[in-house]
């Protein structure tokens, strides 16, 4: 039979076992709960940098808010947010395209032009992929007159015309491509689409006027070039017929004149067409 003493000895030390275990317990418990907690925001940062779509969301978003800032004028702001809509997502060709812009608006001609190149190269891959994205052949064009790559510009801004054809800004874009190339035929069939699209773009009824007067120069040039032609053709024939002329008599000069004809028969006439 155990003593008092004793029975109270092992109640101690089933006590400090059962602590011991609840401890144990416990600290495992919370291992867990942190490893969870950890693997959990871990997977969070895994998806939010390498999911493609998400980034391609959140770099659209910065670029709209960059938008925003270059409307107002802000353009070193725009510039910061469009290189880290860049960052986020460097294939948003739009992203470029707005940072050349801010950079231009900045004074900084060789970032933009680096700017407007990677556009190019984005915009084209676009359109290769969807050649029915009437807004990347816009876009395309637009970076392409940024380049003064009017050409290319015209081309671009044309089949985005056709794509949409009630899009008055491109209508008036390939206006302005066409006026730069001296155009003028073409660029006023544009000019009018776009005003008749929007009655009230003064921008149009200007640019009609400009193309109207470089078409008359135009004219005037080839009417001038024209007649002086004509008066150089001209001169070149009477100073023929005076050369010959003057070679004939001197040639004749040491000979003995010839005999006239006689009454009965007249001297041959030229055969009409010889000389014009």
């Amino acid at each position: 039979m155990r003593t008092p003493s004793a029975i109270l000895s092992s109640s101690r030390n089933l006590l400090a076992v059962t602590a011991g275990l609840f401890l144990l317990v416990g600290v495992c418990a919370c291992r867990r709960g942190v490893n969870k907690n950890t693997n959990a925001n871990d997977g969070g940062s895994k998806s939010a940098t390498n999911d493609p779509e998400q980034a391609r969301r959140q770099a659209q978003v910065l670029v709209d808010q960059g938008k925003e800032l270059y409307k107002n004028d802000q353009d070193e702001q725009a510039a910061v947010v469009f290189k880290q809509a860049i960052d986020q997502y460097p294939g948003n060709a739009e992203a470029h395209l707005r940072l050349g812009m801010a950079y231009a608006a900045l004074e900084r001609k060789p970032e933009a032009d680096d700017e407007y190149k990677k556009a190019v190269e984005l915009y084209k891959k676009k359109v290769q992929s969807d050649p029915k994205d009437a807004d990347a052949f816009f876009n395309l064009g637009e970076a392409h007159a940024f380049l003064h790559q009017d050409e290319e510009a015209a081309r671009n801004y044309r089949q985005a015309t056709r794509l949409k054809p009630d899009d008055e800004e491109a209508f008036y874009q390939l206006g302005m491509a066409e006026t730069r190339l001296a155009h003028y035929p073409e660029a006023l069939t544009a000019y009018k689409k776009a005003l008749e699209l929007d009655p009230n773009d003064y921008r149009a009824t200007d640019a009609i006027e400009n193309a109207q007067e470089g078409s008359n120069r135009i004219k005037e040039g080839k009417k001038h070039a024209e007649e002086m032609l004509k008066k150089q053709q001209n001169e070149n024939a009477n100073g023929n017929m005076n050369g010959n002329s003057n070679g004939n008599s001197n040639s004749n000069s040491g000979k003995r004149p010839a005999p006239k004809h006689s009454p009965t028969k007249p001297p041959a006439k030229a055969k009409p067409g010889l000389i014009r």
